[in-house]
């Protein structure tokens, strides 16, 4: 089911292996990344990796991705590269299970961001940036989409266009064909707007690189609507579109 967030709905997960009930992770409207050390937030669990997997929010739709974990992640019993979660689902990492469920905003939105860990200094800082980065969420509302016009290898096109200000191409993204791209990594590039609509793009440590008007890139880098993008067999070309 798709949820419109316009209507104030949130998706969240409940940790099952904690006892406080009230306890709830508040995934934001692009993307939440989940890991041990790195991530939107931290879960304190030797079996997850430095950066585990992400759930992203397309178009009102929550999506989960492995991020090439070592001990993988897993929706309803079975391991996943990426899924779509519905309502009652249990997503599991490490040791650590949580059910996936879509809530009234007003109900969620100053309840406990972070997993507790063992750590209590880690739940001050990391809790304070994502509880920050929603609360900017609920401030303001985008004015931009992003909007890819691809071309793939076989020279057929395709435009997809995806209301959120970051979102990442890989073999694990839920759009386009980049899942049957053997040159394109699992996480390969990032893509961010800015509240002016400006674009730029990063490429995520992907195993062929990615282009941009046929040089290779590290670092971030500004991407103008004449220019071409390059990941795998896939050339794209980027815009900010008006939401």
């Amino acid at each position: 089911m798709n949820y419109d967030n316009a209507k104030g709905i949130r998706g969240v997960l409940r940790p099952l292996n904690n006892t406080d009930s009230d306890e709830v992770i508040k995934l934001r409207q692009d993307a939440t990344i989940f890991g041990r050390e790195k991530g939107d937030v931290i879960v304190d669990d030797h079996e997850i990796s430095s950066s585990h997997c992400q759930i992203q929010n397309i178009n009102g739709t929550f999506h989960i991705f492995d991020m090439n974990s070592t001990n993988g992640t897993f929706v309803n019993n079975e391991k996943i590269l990426k899924a779509q979660l519905e309502d009652g689902d249990v997503v599991t990492i490490g040791q650590s299970s949580f059910k996936f469920s879509h809530e009234d905003e007003s109900n969620v939105r100053h309840i406990t961001t972070i997993f507790k860990s063992k750590t209590a200094d880690k739940i001050s800082s990391k809790s304070s940036l994502v509880d920050t980065l929603i609360e900017r969420e609920l401030g303001s509302t985008s004015e931009f989409a992003i909007e890819l016009h691809i071309t793939y290898d076989d020279d057929k096109t395709e435009v997809v266009i995806i209301n959120q200000s970051s979102l990442f191409i890989g073999r694990a993204s839920s759009f386009g064909r980049f899942d049957i791209d053997q040159e394109i990594s699992r996480k390969h590039l990032m893509i961010k707007l800015n509240s002016t609509g400006e674009v730029f793009i990063e490429d995520q440590g992907s195993t062929n690189g990615s282009f941009l008007n046929g040089k290779k890139i590290t670092g971030m880098h500004i991407v103008r609507p004449q220019d071409e993008v390059k990941v795998g067999t896939s050339r794209i070309k980027i815009r900010a579109k008006s939401a």
